[in-house]
């Protein structure tokens, strides 16, 4: 079996690596507030601009969301406006190794690889992770077959980790063949369905490359089928780290949904843990 290590990385260097993250949303800040472009703070990060008005305490990372129309967007205005001297703008499309259902801002002249991910041969670095948020189908049916579809695109492309990290032989030799499957297939059958399903035209958004969170109270359920696409449209400014960003203007609702109605109770001490396993990183 595949040897992992984990490397722990020291509070100083957690803090180093917070200062780095909250340079890249600056930038990506500014560049959208010059292109008139709407993205809102999400996940733990909208968490924690609520909860602690900056990063929750034992997180190190941060999250975006864009619907998709505002991430391409995005992604075109990185072209000409990102600051490439010291940031890279990393898709599929930029980086063709890259096996990702989202986008990520890298910190040039950084490295940062999570376990398990040591032979995956796309440009690596402290980041942030833009979601794009795309339509989602409103009939069962649609939602069950909707839902396949992108669960199986995310397994294809995590594949490569998936043989490494996975302990049982069957599930092992099942994620090997599915790596042997080209990623441009699963990245076709996202491009589909959010083609299918045009976010200008739905209720409900979500993002197909990421799979839903969890509430970190056992006795919660949460997240709905996607997210409101009026929460991503009408935002309001939060304070983190002592900046302000744009962020959801009913954040409560999203919050609840994302991680139950107790969001603003800190969790079980024992939950109180950083879940991104680290197995080499570099600073500046």
């Amino acid at each position: 079996m595949t040897m992992l290590t984990q490397v722990k990385i020291p509070v100083d260097d957690l803090e180093k690596i917070k200062k780095i993250e909250l340079e890249m949303l600056i930038e990506l800040d500014r560049i959208c507030r010059k292109k008139n472009i709407k993205y809102n703070l999400c996940a733990g990060t909208l968490l924690g601009a609520v909860r602690h008005e900056g990063f929750i305490p034992w997180d190190d990372d941060i999250d975006v969301r864009m619907l998709r129309s505002e991430y391409n967007k995005f992604c075109k205005a990185c072209e000409t406006e990102l600051d490439v001297t010291k940031f890279f703008l990393q898709n599929h499309h930029t980086d063709k190794k890259y096996r990702w259902g989202f986008a990520r801002i890298l910190r040039n002249d950084t490295e940062f690889v999570r376990v398990g991910q040591e032979n995956l041969k796309q440009k690596t670095g402290i980041f942030i992770d833009i979601f794009p948020s795309d339509g989602v189908p409103e009939r069962k049916i649609e939602k069950r077959i909707y839902s396949i579809l992108a669960l199986i695109s995310r397994k294809i492309l995590w594949s490569p980790v998936g043989a490494r990290v996975t302990k049982w032989s069957i599930k092992k030799i099942g994620f090997f063949l599915m790596s042997l499957v080209p990623a441009k297939i699963p990245f076709g059958i996202f491009n589909l369905l959010s083609k299918r399903y045009d976010e200008r035209y739905s209720k409900r958004v979500g993002c197909m490359g990421l799979k839903a969170d969890k509430s970190v109270f056992d006795d919660e359920e949460i997240q709905k089928f996607g997210l409101m696409r009026e929460w991503h449209v009408h935002l309001t400014e939060l304070t983190f780290e002592n900046h302000k960003f744009l962020a959801p203007k009913q954040y409560d609702g999203w919050l609840v949904e994302c991680f139950g109605n107790r969001y603003m109770e800190l969790p079980p001490i024992e939950k109180r843990v950083n879940h991104h396993t680290v197995s080499r990183y570099k600073l500046l």
